[in-house]
Formats: structure tokens, sequence, C-alpha cells
């Protein structure tokens, strides 16, 4: 008898099929720039208020990009030196 493989919920170990995969992500999100992942813990009420505004967005936009809109304007309100806290040549490391 032949030997029966194992199915499995894990994913392979190849490399190729990374790859392809990362390249399909950058292909759908239309962005060619690489991604960091942050790690951020918030506040329960925080996580249901950002669930809260996915569920209820026309396109369904995923929490990542109500996050990666909060950060840029977040960027230029440093820019403008209405930011917290202190941040010396905030120029120089925002660019533009």
């Amino acid at each position: 008898m032949t030997d029966r493989k194992k199915l499995t919920t894990r994913r392979g170990t190849g490399s190729a099929a990374r790859k392809d995969v990362e390249r399909a992500m950058r292909e759908v999100s239309g962005d060619d720039q690489p991604k960091k992942r942050i790690p951020f813990e918030v506040p329960v009420e925080t996580h249901r208020k950002l669930a809260g505004m996915r569920a209820n967005s026309r396109d369904n936009v995923p929490v990542r990009e109500f996050l990666t809109e909060a950060v840029e304007d977040l960027f230029e309100k440093y820019r403008r030196g209405e930011g917290r806290f202190a941040v010396d040549d905030i120029e120089r490391i925002l660019g533009e």
C-alpha cells in the first residue's frame, strides 16, 4: 500500500510559498513599501471602538487602515509642533 499524507492545518515551510504570498499581499494592498509589524496593546474600550468602526464602515475598512491614518495624522501634528512630547529634529525624522 502507499503511504497516505497526513492532513494538517500548518503552513508549509517552503520559502517559495511564502514569497508568493508576500508578493500577492503587496499587489492587493497596492503599496510597494515593505511592511514592519508594531506590537500595540490598547485598552479593551479602544479595541471595541476600532472594531465598531471597522464593522460600520461602508467598505469594511481594516482596523490597520484606521491606525495607519491615525499615525499619519500624528506625524502632521508633530510637524506643526503640536505634539504632546518634545521631539528634537522632527523635520529630519519625518522628511518631506
